[in-house]
Formats: C-alpha cells, sequence, structure tokens
C-alpha cells in the first residue's frame, strides 16, 4: 500500500482596501491601496508609491 499525501488548504487572498483617486503627486487617476485604522488612513498611490494621510488629499 503507498501512502496517501495529505492535501493542505488554501490560504483565502488577503483583501486590501483599494480607493481609485488622483494622487497629488503624479496627478494621475490611479488605485490607492488604504492601510490604518479607520479615521487615520494612509493612502499609497500605486503609480508613484508615494504615501498621503486622509487630510492631505
Amino acid at each position: 500500500m503507498g501512502s496517501r499525501r495529505r492535501k493542505t488548504l488554501a490560504r483565502p487572498a488577503r483583501k486590501s482596501r483599494r480607493v481609485d483617486g488622483r494622487c497629488p503627486k503624479c496627478t494621475t487617476i490611479v488605485k490607492f491601496n488604504v492601510s490604518g485604522p479607520v479615521g487615520d488612513e494612509i493612502y499609497e498611490c500605486t503609480g508613484c508609491m508615494s504615501k498621503f494621510h486622509i487630510d492631505e488629499l
């Protein structure tokens, strides 16, 4: 009898919060990655990789 290989469950993909908007630095419409607690979010531009707080936008 051969041994059976045990199947491992795939981990669910981590969902990151994304928001469309215009970056004040590179002035293009891009998707922002949003991180941080509610009310103190940090937006990271996927184009130029700069980070902004909510009050700077």
